[in-house]
């Protein structure tokens, strides 16, 4: 089984590596384990042969690897909501979300510093408690990662402390009561 990482920075570069050896594209899964720790401490190392990549944790904004096998037993869940990266043509489309009893489904657009943006789908269990819902929503910029899938197969892990913003559509209906409410223009 081959892997593809793409390791998107916060200066909005990416760069690509491919592993293709068994042995190696296991380790790399395996410390995918430890992703809860990716963005801090240690920088993330990327080598071969023929060169040594370093990165500076804080300076990552996305790490995705694409695979044919399912990686989600690699990553920490994202709660009660799986996102998954939107494909160019997906992003130019129409977006109808909604919250329709417990379920909600919604796009969010994840802005980062240096001009990065995902764009995503998100999908899952709306929760019961109100103060549930306002934590999920105010406590994204305070996780050490935040994990996402991609549309063509393998996962990807987001940066918050990269993040500057993130846009909901629709928009949320349970507001923190501080909440400014103003439209965009």
């Amino acid at each position: 089984m081959a892997i593809s990482i793409t390791v998107i920075t916060t200066a909005s570069r990416a760069r690509r590596f491919l592993q293709t050896d068994a042995a190696s594209v296991e380790q790399i899964l395996e410390s995918l384990k430890r992703s809860s720790q990716i963005f801090a401490g240690k920088p993330l190392i990327v080598g071969s042969a023929g060169q040594t990549e370093v990165f500076s944790p804080g300076s990552i904004a996305c790490v995705e690897i694409e695979a044919s096998r399912d990686l989600n037993a690699y990553v920490p869940t994202s709660q009660n909501l799986t996102l998954t990266a939107l494909t160019p043509e997906q992003v130019g489309m129409p977006f109808t979300g909604a919250t329709d009893g417990e379920h909600v489904r919604a796009r969010i657009d994840f802005f980062f510093t240096g001009g990065h943006v995902l764009h995503t789908r998100a999908e899952g269990v709306r929760k019961a408690a109100l103060a549930e819902r306002l934590m999920n929503l105010t406590s994204l910029f305070e996780r050490p990662v935040i994990s996402y899938h991609l549309a063509q197969g393998g996962i990807g892990l987001m940066n918050p402390q990269a993040m500057t913003r993130f846009l909901i559509s629709p928009g949320v209906p349970d507001l923190p009561r501080d909440a400014w409410l103003a439209d965009s223009v």
